[in-house]
């Protein structure tokens, strides 16, 4: 074989040896998106470290008292939008936070964690519909809602949505959990399973208790 035969044998393999590493590298990225997105399927809690306080504005409680932002500083809170008027999906899932308060692990009987139902249907549920409703589950449960305004604002600092739609509300089904200093530390996704919500709220990176004047209230 003449040097120039030699030099053309050597390119050639030298450039199937790149092609082949190529496809390797973009095939074990590609593996790797696919398994980041079944994941993503599979994943139940995404935290949130590192944010500043909220800036909340205020509700209105169910005993017709201002549910100022401050209610939600020393404590952790797990928030939850819906309607009185759901006809199954807000009563299954106040029905399932029974169960994850039934839990010790939770910290709801220790009173660590607080339960909020925010109520995105103002005009019907007012604070003493909303009073009664809540009668019907775990007694530790709070209520609140307040203008379309508000409301909006209130989801919007979360990452929450709703809005309305022939039936009733179409609104967002994670639960958001607020930590002791005002921050989101977490979203709960397709919550449905009361010791995987229980586990999920240990993962997140737990906080020491608030100091009111480190909280910017709007």
């Amino acid at each position: 074989m003449t040097n120039r035969r030699l030099a053309a044998a050597a390119l050639l393999a030298a450039g199937t040896a790149a092609l082949v590493a190529l496809y390797a590298t973009v095939g074990a990225r590609g593996h790797e998106a696919h398994s980041h997105k079944l994941a993503a399927l599979t994943q139940t809690v995404l935290p949130m470290e590192g944010g500043a306080p909220l800036e909340l504005p205020a509700l209105v409680g169910i005993d017709g008292a201002v549910f100022a932002p401050e209610r939600f500083l020393g404590r952790r809170s797990i928030v939850f939008f819906g309607y009185m008027s759901c006809p199954d999906f807000c009563p299954t899932t106040l029905q399932l936070l029974n169960a994850v308060a039934a839990d010790a692990a939770s910290g709801i009987q220790a009173g660590t964690t607080q339960v909020v139902f925010v109520s995105v249907d103002p005009q019907r549920d007012t604070p003493a519909r909303l009073k009664e409703y809540l009668a019907h589950f775990d007694p530790r449960f709070l209520g609140a809602t307040g203008s379309r305004e508000a409301l909006e604002r209130f989801a919007a600092a979360v990452g929450a949505a709703f809005q309305a739609s022939a039936s009733g509300f179409d609104h967002s089904t994670s639960f958001f959990v607020i930590d002791p200093q005002g921050r989101l530390a977490g979203v709960l996704l397709r919550p449905d399973d009361p010791a995987r919500i229980v586990a999920d709220l240990s993962r997140l990176k737990p906080a020491l208790p608030a100091q009111a004047h480190g909280y910017r209230a709007p």
